[in-house]
């Protein structure tokens, strides 16, 4: 009697544990069929090819609607940010505001979203950052995601590189705001940057960076900079 109990128990364990992993397969294999499309259009964003407003605006709006779901996937996250931000960076605030209002906010939902499935990607607070910066002056939130990103991803050259175009472009208010991690990161960009890649990126500093950025070059130093007087190669 008592085996025929503890064989019941195990068989019905057994079962209910096939029919939690059975839940759980299909429920990933029909995120990726939902998801194929968007992440086709994202690659071909990504990789520069054509794609139309239409399409770009029909599965941007489609990644938007997800955003409520636990699509917490890596691969189905990022192309989601991919679609948003390119279908923001098609609109002209000056040619038609709402439309540019209404992608900003978009992209703005879902970067919250992406960086709250992904909280140690570290290009999701930059660009969270970013939009942020162009919907409304809030210094110091900006400055706090731009804390995040530069604490994620130091020393990575393509973020440092990224991340001084947007330093670029941010207030007075905000590089105040953000003036140390901005520091590290300026400090960062000039020791250990590729010589040609940095000497491109400084060939235009807006009027606003500029005290900060001359500043930051000359606490480094001669014996750090003197490198980049050498012409590099086209």
């Amino acid at each position: 009697m008592f085996r025929r109990q503890s064989f019941s128990v195990s068989r019905i364990a057994f079962l209910t544990v096939a029919v939690v992993f059975s839940m759980l397969a299909a429920r990933e294999l029909y995120a990726s069929i939902r998801a194929a499309s968007i992440s086709i259009i994202a690659e071909r964003i990504e990789r520069g090819q054509v794609v139309s407003d239409d399409v770009a605006a029909r599965y941007a709006s489609q990644i938007a609607g997800m955003t409520g779901g636990n699509y917490c996937r890596s691969d189905i996250v990022a192309a989601g940010a991919t679609l948003v931000l390119s279908q923001l960076d098609r609109q002209n605030a000056n040619v038609n505001y709402e439309a540019w209002a209404a992608a900003a906010a978009g992209a703005r939902d879902y970067l919250r979203y992406a960086v709250s499935c992904m909280p140690t990607n570290s290009n999701f607070w930059l660009r969270l950052a970013a939009i942020q910066s162009t919907i409304a002056e809030e210094s110091h939130s900006i400055a706090g995601m731009m804390e995040r990103s530069v604490a994620l991803a130091p020393y990575d050259q393509s973020m440092v590189l990224t991340r001084f175009y947007f330093w670029n472009e941010f207030t007075e208010a905000t590089l105040s705001a953000s003036k140390r991690v901005l520091d590290r990161d300026l400090v960062t960009m000039l020791k250990l940057g590729d010589r040609c890649l940095v000497n491109a990126a400084m060939k235009a500093i807006s009027p606003q960076l500029r005290p900060i950025f001359d500043q930051t070059w000359t606490s480094v130093g001669v014996g750090a900079t003197a490198r980049f007087r050498q012409r590099c190669s086209k």
